[in-house]
């Protein structure tokens, strides 16, 4: 199940609309763990700028040396909020001439084709009022305005976002046998209001469906959560410690040939191994 069908009914035409129009702004909007970086990918993959650089920026480089890596493709700005106003300042001017300063001669223009996304999980407009944000560079990249609500407002789609979260990690980790839910289960996920969102919904579903051992999901395969945050680092831990015993399982303990087929680093998979205490029966992990 592709990211885009994670989003509200009423926002998909205009995500298929800005895939088309690929070289016009866009602004993803919504919380944390909504699934935005991962929507403007999508739209990347499904534009004319498909087999063209998707490059995401990084706070830590100039902005003149990373931009022209983009040349052709696509440049995402996540949490654009956070962004300093002069380099707001310079992605306003490549909005309006396409051009930012030359990284090597200041005095000098570097003529680009590059489309501009960013996600924000702030309010923008209200930054821009309170002199924190470039409010001519917000009009202009404002072109293409994607919400991602959190999943708590999201109640008539739940069911069918949980069985397509369910339908695309039983298809990555190969266990499509796994078809349904138990009602407990059900019953569980719905009465939580998922503060991470789509992320820690994703994350609950993925160490479920490592964990069961039979064709259904029961609420015995869930991590713990509920009336509490998920902890995502707790919560990725136990789903890569079962998921590497797994593995190992299934291979027979062969580590060359886990390795392979997994595509792990042979030292990273020994050191999880010794990090989680897995080891084969009887033998010391090597």
């Amino acid at each position: 199940m592709e990211i885009v069908q994670f989003i509200p009914q009423y926002q998909r035409r205009l995500v298929f609309l800005a895939s088309q129009a690929d070289s016009a702004p866009v602004l993803v909007y919504g919380p944390n763990g909504s699934g935005k970086s991962a929507l403007a990918q999508w739209i990347h993959n499904n534009s004319q700028r498909s087999t063209l650089p998707y490059v995401i920026a990084k706070k830590d480089i100039p902005l003149s040396e990373q931009i022209p890596t983009a040349h052709g493709g696509t440049f995402l700005l996540p949490e654009i909020g956070e962004w300093p106003l002069a380099e707001q300042k310079i992605l306003s001017r490549l909005l309006e001439t396409k051009a930012i300063p030359h990284p090597q001669h200041n005095s000098m223009s570097m003529v680009l084709n590059v489309r501009l996304m960013a996600t924000t999980s702030q309010a923008l407009e209200g930054r821009a009022q309170a002199g924190l944000f470039n409010f001519e560079f917000l009009q202009k990249l404002n072109v293409f305005r994607i919400e991602m609500p959190p999943l708590h407002k999201r109640t008539d789609e739940f069911t069918e976002i949980v069985i397509g979260l369910t339908q695309e990690i039983t298809h990555e980790l190969h266990k499509e046998h796994i078809r349904t839910l138990s009602n407990s289960v059900w019953e569980k996920l719905k009465s939580y209001d998922w503060p991470g969102n789509l992320r820690e919904l994703r994350n609950v579903l993925r160490v479920a469906i490592v964990s069961a051992k039979d064709d259904q999901l029961e609420e015995s395969d869930l991590p713990d959560f509920g009336h509490h945050r998920v902890d995502f680092r707790k919560t990725r831990e136990e789903f890569e410690k079962v998921y590497l015993l797994e593995l190992l399982k299934t291979f027979d303990w062969q580590i060359e040939t886990t390795c392979k087929v997994s595509r792990i680093d042979k030292n990273t998979l020994l050191s999880k191994m010794q990090k989680y205490g897995i080891f084969k029966p009887g033998v010391s992990v090597p």
